[in-house]
């Protein structure tokens, strides 16, 4: 038993330390802490919307809701599905795309 508390408090350590990094990320791209809090609540009901999700998709839906071009890169996209699927919040499942290169031209 005291090896499952003492996972599980590391789990949450570095749960925590996923999202000081992924606020920071916001913070380095120009986003004001309230800003990242009204932020994350939109991807939150985004991704729990369900369907299938990489950064660009999810970029077009925070565009469509005012936040502008290219809030989400890859490894803060990465950062999300991380603190997501770990918190026991989502299912998160990855999709591998284009894996062969378009051979056709």
């Amino acid at each position: 038993m005291e090896w499952d508390k003492r996972a599980s408090d590391s789990l949450k350590a570095l749960n925590a330390r996923v999202l000081l990094v992924l606020c920071q990320r916001f913070y380095n791209k120009g986003r004001l802490p309230i800003e990242i809090k009204r932020l994350t609540r939109d991807i939150l009901n985004i991704i729990g919307n369900g369907g299938f999700y990489n950064a660009g998709i999810l970029n077009q839906k925070l565009e469509r809701l005012g936040w502008g071009k290219n809030i989400v890169d890859n490894f803060i996209f990465e950062l999300i599905l991380y603190y997501f699927e770990y918190e026991g919040t989502y299912k998160v499942e990855f999709y591998i795309e284009n894996l062969v290169p378009d051979c056709t031209h």
